[in-house]
C-alpha cells in the first residue's frame, strides 16, 4: 500500500497539465472551417488537428517556454506562425489558400508517383555498428558502443558467385570467417559538416543497450557484455553516466531492470524503462519481460510502475505523453502496435502492422511516428490512425533512425546476404517531402 501511495505520488507530481490552447480555423475567402489544420506548439514538440468544424483543442504542460510559438499548417494552404501569450487560451485564425500549393496538387496527380523513397548518402561512421545506443544532441548523432560482430560463409558465397567451383578451389581460397566483439566507442556525426569523428572517450564495451540525454548528461544503460573469452555473455548491471562538462564518466552499480532490446524513454526528467529479453538458454530460447520501471535520475531510486499486457522484446517513441511500443519479439516478430499512456499509466491496443517486425528504427514529428525495417518505411499518423507503407532500396536491418530539421536520418545496422552478415558504416537522410512523391504500397487505417 505504502509503494502504491509512493508511486501515485510521484506520478502527480511528474505529470501535471494544466494550459490549454483552442480556437477555430476559418478559410481567408469563404469565411468557412477548414478540417485537417495541423495545429502545433513548436517549443514543446505537441499538436492536434482541427475538426469538421474547424475546432481544435490542445492542452500542454504548465511550465512552458515564454517565448514559444504556435505554428497552423495545411497542404493546401499558406503556413501562418504566431507568437504564444502566457494566460491567452484562444487563438483563432484565418488562413489563405497557397495557389502554387494547389497547383502542385493538381499537377503531381498527373504524373506518375516514384516507386521507392528517394534517399541522399552522406559519409560513412568510422566503425559498421549495429544494436547500439544513441542520441540527436546540438546538431549532432552520438553512436555509443554497440555490435561489431560479422560472419562469412565463404563456401555458400563461392557456389552463389560459381556453382561449378570444385572443392580443391575452395579449400585453396579460403574457409569460413568470423568474429564476435562489442565496441565501447563513442562515434559523433556533424550534420552541418556531414562528417564522423571517433571521441577520446571510452565506456563499457555492450551492445542492445539504450543512451539517453538528461541535463547535459548521457545516461548509458541495460544491453549485455561478453567475457573476456568471448564464450560468455552478461547482462550489463551497470549505468554509465558522462557528465559533458567535464568529460568524466560516473558508474551507477543499481539498475533492477537488466534487459536486451527493451524499450525506455526520459519523461519528465526521469528514465522509464520496460520489456526486453533476460535471458537465453544453450538452444537459444529468450525469457521476456514484461516489467514497467521509472528510474529516478535526481535520487538514483527505482520504482516500479507495473506491468506490460505482454512480455516481449520491443522498441518504443516517445510523442507528447503517451509511450507508443511498436513491433517487437516473443518468439516470432511481432506486428502489435501499442500505447502506453504516462499520465494514466493506461495500455492501449492502438493496431496492428502489415507485418511482423522485431526491432525497428523509429522517429517521430509532430503526428506521425516513422518506422523504417529491412527495405520498408512504414508511416503512422496516430491522430487519424492512419498507416501508410512504403518502398525503400536500403537492406538493412537494427539500424536507428533520427529526425532533423525535416529530414530523416538512417544510420547503422547490418547488411545481411545469403552467405554473410556485416555490421553497416553507412548512413541516409530522406527529405520529408518524398512522402508525397512516392507511392504507397499498402494503406489501412487501424483502431
Amino acid at each position: 500500500m505504502k509503494a502504491t501511495t509512493i508511486i501515485c505520488f510521484l506520478l502527480s507530481s511528474f505529470w501535471s497539465y494544466s494550459q490549454y490552447i483552442e480556437g477555430t480555423v476559418l478559410d481567408t475567402q469563404t469565411n468557412k472551417p477548414i478540417e485537417g489544420v495541423h495545429v502545433f506548439m513548436k517549443g514543446i514538440n505537441r499538436g492536434t488537428l482541427t475538426n469538421y468544424k474547424g475546432n481544435y483543442h490542445l492542452k500542454f504542460p504548465y511550465k512552458i517556454v515564454k517565448s514559444d510559438t504556435i505554428r497552423f499548417s495545411h497542404v493546401a494552404y499558406g503556413i501562418l506562425e504566431i507568437p504564444f501569450i502566457a494566460g491567452k487560451n484562444n487563438y483563432s485564425i484565418y488562413l489563405l489558400k497557397d495557389v502554387n500549393a494547389l497547383k502542385e496538387i493538381k499537377v503531381s496527380n498527373k504524373i506518375n508517383l516514384k516507386p521507392s523513397i528517394k534517399f541522399n548518402v552522406l559519409a560513412e561512421m568510422k566503425k559498421g555498428v549495429y544494436s547500439f545506443g544513441s542520441i540527436l544532441k546540438d546538431k549532432h548523432i552520438y553512436v555509443f558502443g554497440g555490435d561489431v560482430s560479422y560472419e562469412e560463409d565463404r563456401f555458400k558465397k563461392l557456389i552463389e558467385f560459381n556453382p561449378e567451383i570444385s572443392f580443391k578451389d575452395f579449400l585453396r581460397k579460403g574457409v569460413n570467417f568470423s568474429k564476435e566483439s562489442y565496441s565501447g566507442a563513442i562515434q559523433r556525426y556533424d550534420i552541418n559538416n556531414n562528417r564522423w569523428e571517433k571521441l577520446n572517450i571510452k565506456f563499457r564495451k555492450r551492445a542492445y543497450h539504450n543512451a539517453h540525454l538528461i541535463d547535459n548528461k548521457f545516461y548509458i544503460l541495460g544491453g549485455k557484455r561478453s567475457s573476456i573469452s568471448k564464450k560468455r555473455e552478461y547482462l550489463d548491471d551497470k549505468i554509465e553516466v558522462l557528465n559533458l562538462e567535464t568529460n568524466k564518466i560516473k558508474i551507477d552499480d543499481t539498475n533492477p531492470h537488466q534487459a536486451v532490446d527493451f524499450a525506455s524513454c526520459v519523461y519528465k526528467g526521469n528514465i522509464i524503462v520496460m520489456g526486453g529479453s533476460i535471458s537465453k538458454n544453450k538452444l537459444g530460447v529468450k525469457q521476456y519481460s514484461n516489467t514497467v520501471h521509472l528510474y529516478e535520475v535526481n535520487s538514483g531510486f527505482w520504482y516500479h510502475l507495473g506491468n506490460m499486457p505482454v512480455s516481449k522484446e520491443t522498441q518504443g517513441v516517445l510523442v507528447n505523453d503517451k509511450f507508443y511500443l511498436i513491433g517487437g519479439y516473443n518468439k516470432v516478430p511481432l506486428s502489435s502496435i501499442e500505447s502506453y499512456n504516462l499520465i494514466t499509466g493506461k495500455w492501449k491496443k492502438e493496431g496492428e502492422l502489415f507485418e511482423g517486425v522485431s526491432k525497428p528504427a523509429l522517429a517521430n514529428y509532430e503526428n506521425i511516428i516513422y518506422i523504417f525495417d529491412t527495405d520498408k518505411i512504414v508511416t503512422f499518423n496516430i491522430l487519424t490512425n492512419e498507416l501508410n507503407q512504403y518502398s525503400i532500396d536500403l537492406n538493412l536491418k537494427e539500424a536507428k533512425l533520427y529526425y532533423f530539421n525535416h529530414k530523416l536520418y538512417i544510420l547503422g545496422g547490418f547488411n545481411k546476404t545469403n552467405y554473410s552478415f556485416y555490421p553497416s558504416r553507412a548512413l541516409y537522410s530522406i527529405d520529408i517531402d518524398e512522402f508525397n512523391k512516392t507511392k504507397i504500397e499498402k494503406s489501412k487505417k487501424i483502431h
